[in-house]
């Protein structure tokens, strides 16, 4: 038992409940959002599952109480706060199993003492030998759920009455299939009314109304109803007054008596006097059977709850309709001689005092009918107590009273009725809002007591403040915050005039790093991907820094954030979108994207885009999203959180962390701590070596002497080689023809080739093709041409193979090179012939071109680098 509360009382336990909490409340609301509230109630909410998770927390919660000696007057602060979550947690509870809620309706003028209840009830009544048993079974049900329930009543002594779950269906609707041996028979009439045409449909003993019209079929029950009696195949009609009769399609007319039965039969037009109305017989059903199954035209209808009743070895199908939301409707059902009523649906629930409408109250936006407010005018009328008193109930003003909460909820069409939302979890409220009050209290008093954790994580702070300043590490951007509101503030650090030189730049870009899917590659690979990611630029001219390489852009965006968030860098291609933003021209700073307020100008718009299903969204929704993740790239690489260049100590599978990782504040072990010899850093780690790296490269950049900055990246080179994943890092060579592979800009260079070869080559093959005699010029520069794309396909496969050797991975992966294959072939396909199709070779220059050109300015992208898991992951 000691063991087990040990686990319990653990803080482990605590985070993994949490944890677990947390996920439970996200799948109930995706849960929700899919199906319904009955469905997060049955698989979340109300499951027991969900209730140990309750219980499990409430201990834990107890356990760090002890555990933290919380009760003692220092700690004080911490017992009421932890103290909280466990009446929060009771309060909850009371309001699951003694609460309950409902609704009120109540007309005009009309006054009402009971409610129904939100929640549906299974009631079941027996009556045998003048006496009456009852079930109340609170049932909640939904179609992607396990439903299955078997209740017994004991019936006198006389054997028990078994109830079993069979099915349910939702939005019901009743079908009919004739000649199934079942005991109904149905008529189907053709109504015309002032030009309106309406179906009817009526079981034997049944009389409907509808236009202020009766109808009856074998119902005597109101003797000025239309009356259609007898069994099929011989109908008999009769009303108080003539009626006139026409005999379709050659309308011969006659006439039926008053009073007096006539035939009722198919092609008759039947037209009793003085009542504006025209029947006519269109369908007959005999021995049939009722079939239900859910409406598929948006109705809001009952749900049907299919059961089988077992009684005295008889076993019987009924089908009860009902739901929530509908008042209990008991239905007469009779197993082997035991009369029964059951019902499905609302609960009936008395109050013990009552409420009268006087007047209800809709008031409308002005020229329009939507409702601005709505109110209702109550008298509170408890005889008990001798209490009459008016209220006002609107949208956020309730009437409480005796332990009920009545809210302003709905009203009737006509607007002479209301409805109102009643709760009755008074002891469950006030529990909950002790629990809120004294969670407050905890954590503002924590927030005073000098004796607290909060005080305590501050004083280090201090310290750990002083030694940074110790060390003079002036790169204050790597402690910026995540948040894009944070990231605005403004701060008064001096701008670094100075960019960082190419030379030393293209050094940190041979250094290796870890991608999102595990791939090593150089920084440089990174790098390309994401400038072409955010600025869909190779080289950058910036004022006051001059022309840059994307490497030094890379390298210097963490050195000098303030200054990069100012340079308009990031690329905004629709103009939709920088009319929103409010600036000129194809790119944006960062600091652009916000107003003067911090906040995110897109924010509306871009939650907007996301919200949408793909198919969806329009050209603006997709730029948005774009431009999203381009702010995104950016602010993640001034923090510097791609840059896994560092391996994790004893890490079993080879993973790689960056600097500002927890672990990476571990110190370094082993024979790695020589190099501490050199740097005389207070603590050795991953993170005050890239700190002290980025200082020295801060001064390199003002005394241009890049000594001190260039041995710290060879330690790292060192570390990253003596790793355990020294095997399968990539050699000093691939490195090197990787990032002559990036320079190279392979694709993106045959783009403009094709492009240009393309249309020289259309234009010669239409001159060759109409003149009259061969131009000896145009063949020279069709050879040429034709030369040329020989050297374009070859350097393409070039391209391909290298692509294929740094990423492992064969040319034929995806769409884009099966598209190359297909160019590739069609050209060659071209020159097997001995006169070789210049119209082919055109074509196929063309393919090429478009192929590349689908596949963007981002190299579609052979750069090797995969930045969308990595969205996903900050997302």
């Amino acid at each position: 038992m000691k063991k087990i509360l040990k686990i319990i009382f653990s803080p482990r336990t605590t985070l993994g409940l949490l944890v677990i909490f947390a996920i439970a409340l996200a799948v109930a609301t995706f849960i929700e959002n899919e199906y319904d509230t009955i469905t997060s109630k049955i698989l979340v909410y109300n499951a027991k599952w969900f209730e140990v998770l309750m219980v499990l927390m409430v201990l834990n919660f107890f356990g760090t109480i002890k555990r933290y000696q919380f009760l003692t007057l220092k700690k004080l602060p911490g017992f009421i706060f932890h103290t909280a979550f466990i009446i929060i947690i009771i309060g909850a509870a009371v309001t699951r199993y003694i609460g309950f809620e409902g609704r009120m309706h109540i007309r005009e003028g009309a006054t009402s003492n009971f409610i129904f209840t939100d929640q549906a009830y299974l009631n079941v009544k027996a009556s045998a030998a003048g006496e009456e048993i009852t079930l109340e079974k609170p049932l909640l049900i939904s179609q992607v759920s396990d439903n299955q329930f078997k209740e017994t009543l004991a019936i006198n002594g006389k054997g028990n009455l078994d109830i079993v779950y069979k099915d349910y269906i939702p939005n019901a609707v009743e079908t009919y299939e004739e000649n199934k041996g079942g005991d109904i028979n149905l008529i189907y009439l053709s109504m015309s009314v002032q030009g309106h045409q309406d179906e009817v449909v009526l079981r034997s003993g049944e009389i409907k109304t509808t236009h202020d019209f009766s109808i009856a079929y074998n119902n005597q029950s109101n003797p000025n109803a239309l009356q259609i009696n007898g069994e099929i195949g011989n109908l008999k009609i009769i009303y108080p007054q003539k009626i006139k009769t026409s005999a379709m399609p050659a309308m011969t007319e006659g006439e039926i008596e008053a009073g007096a039965p006539g035939k009722f039969e198919k092609m008759h037009l039947y037209e009793p006097e003085g009542s504006g109305i025209a029947v006519v017989l269109t369908k007959v059903v005999n021995d049939a059977k009722i079939k239900y199954a859910t409406s598929t035209d948006g109705q809001q209808l009952p749900a049907a709850l299919l059961l089988d009743l077992t009684y005295g070895g008889k076993t019987q199908e009924v089908t009860i309709m009902g739901g929530p939301g509908y008042i209990e409707y008991f239905q007469k059902v009779e197993v082997d001689g035991l009369d029964l009523n059951i019902a499905y649906g609302a609960k009936k629930i008395e109050l013990p005092f009552s409420l009268q409408l006087n007047k209800f109250e809709l008031d409308r936006y002005a020229g329009s009918m939507s409702p601005s407010s709505y109110a209702s005018e109550v008298t509170l009328i408890d005889q008990a107590k001798g209490v009459r008193e008016d209220h006002r109930i609107f949208m956020n003003n309730v009437l409480d009273y005796d332990g009920y909460r009545f809210f302003q909820s709905s009203y009737d069409k006509d607007e002479r009725g209301t409805v109102l939302s009643v709760n009755h979890d008074f002891l469950g409220t006030w529990i909950t809002y002790i629990g809120y009050a004294l969670m407050i209290i905890g954590f503002i008093w924590t927030l005073l007591n000098p004796h607290s954790r909060y005080w305590d994580l501050m004083s280090k702070i201090n310290v750990l403040r002083k030694k940074r300043k110790a060390l003079a590490l002036l790169v204050l951007t790597f402690a910026l915050s995540g948040t894009m509101s944070a990231q605005q503030q403004e701060h008064k650090h001096q701008v670094n005039p100075y960019s960082v030189s190419e030379a030393h730049a293209d050094k940190f870009g041979e250094l290796i790093v870890q991608t999102y899917e595990g791939r090593f590659s150089p920084i440089h690979t990174l790098a390309v991907d994401v400038m072409h990611k955010i600025s869909r630029k190779d080289k950058f001219d910036i004022p006051g820094r001059g022309k840059m390489s994307l490497m030094q852009v890379f390298l210097d965006i963490p050195l000098n954030a303030d200054f990069w968030k100012t340079e308009k860098i990031i690329y905004v291609r629709e103009k939709s979108v920088a009319d929103i933003i409010g600036i000129e021209g194809k790119y944006a700073s960062f600091s652009q994207f916000f107003n003067e307020n911090n906040e995110y100008k897109l924010r509306e718009f871009a939650e907007t885009a996301f919200r949408k299903a793909d198919a969806e969204r329009n050209k603006f929704d997709k730029e948005l999203i774009k431009i999203n993740e381009r702010i995104e790239v950016f602010m993640m690489t001034y923090q510097g959180s791609m840059l896994d260049i560092f391996p994790a100590q004893n890490s079993e599978n080879n993973k790689w962390i960056s600097w500002d990782d927890k672990l990476a504040r571990q110190p370094i072990t082993g024979s790695l701590r020589i190099i501490n010899d050199d740097l005389k850093l207070p603590v050795l780690n991953y993170n005050s070596i890239m700190r002290a790296y980025m200082y020295e490269v801060v001064n390199a950049t003002n005394s241009n002497d890049y000594s001190k900055a260039d041995k710290i990246l060879g330690y790292i080179k060192s570390i990253q080689r003596q790793s355990g994943a020294s095997d399968i890092v990539p050699s000093e060579t691939k490195i090197e023809r990787e990032i002559s592979y990036n320079k190279s800009n392979i694709f993106n260079s045959l783009k403009n080739v094709y492009g240009l070869l393309s249309v020289i080559l259309l234009v010669l093959t239409f001159i060759d093709n109409i003149s009259s005699r061969k131009n000896k010029m145009v063949s020279i520069l069709l050879n040429l041409c034709i030369a040329i794309l020989v050297l374009g396909f070859l350097y393409h496969t070039y391209g391909m193979v290298m692509r294929w050797y740094l990423s492992g991975h064969a040319p034929w992966s995806n769409g884009y090179e099966a598209l190359v294959l297909v160019s590739w072939s069609a050209l060659l396909a071209g020159f097997s012939f001995m006169k070789y199709s210049k119209i082919t070779l055109a074509a196929t220059t063309l393919l090429a071109f478009f192929t590349l050109m689908t596949a963007g300015h981002s190299s579609y992208d052979p750069q090797l680098t995969n930045l969308q898991p990595v969205l996903k992951s900050y997302w």
